[in-house]
């Protein structure tokens, strides 16, 4: 991880990590010295090791360091965090069964989307992928803007009902 990344990645996760530790060890001081160590384990991480998700790293690193905090000091202060915030405690990193759904319902989006009429296919990914409005979409390809506006509401719909249907069990594609 460059520099720069680093930095912007400390910036934008310290308090947050702070607040992590506060929580967990209620010393100000200690969740001080376990986000340095934190950012320190990160930046010390094998450059072979490829990290997809800095993030995610530091706070699973996070959790680690309260362990090991818990487990150094005899336990003594685990009484101070109760079962009810370790469960409160949510991992930034999704489970494997959220993975697979998030995976599937891509894979149901991307058929709806191979699916649609070429001309509703067409303003929808003008719209959603390149990032036109409708006015420019209809410029773009000499169309009223209200054609475009039906075209997205239709694809949209249809996109909707395709995610409904597999949410739902439904197997019956239209």
């Amino acid at each position: 991880m460059s520099d720069a990344g680093l930095e912007a990645l400390f910036r934008s996760c310290e308090r947050d990590l702070i607040r992590f530790f506060r929580r967990r060890v209620r010393s100000p001081e200690t969740a001080a010295d376990l986000t340095q160590e934190a950012f320190l384990r990160l930046l010390r991480a094998k450059p072979a090791a490829t990290l997809h998700d800095a993030k995610a790293y530091l706070f699973r690193t996070a959790n680690n360091l309260v362990i090991d905090h818990y487990r150094s000091s005899g336990n003594r202060m685990a009484a101070s965090v109760t079962e009810t915030e370790w469960r409160a405690f949510r991992d930034p990193c999704p489970s494997p069964e959220a993975v697979v759904l998030s995976r599937e319902e891509l894979d149901i989006l991307q058929q709806a989307i191979a699916d649609l009429p070429p001309r509703g296919r067409e303003i929808f990914l003008m719209h959603k992928f390149e990032g036109l409005s409708y006015a420019e979409i209809a410029v773009r390809l000499g169309i009223a803007k209200n054609t475009v506006v039906v075209h997205m509401v239709r694809s949209l719909g249809h996109c909707r009902k395709r995610l409904g249907d597999h949410r739902h069990g439904s197997s019956d594609p239209e």
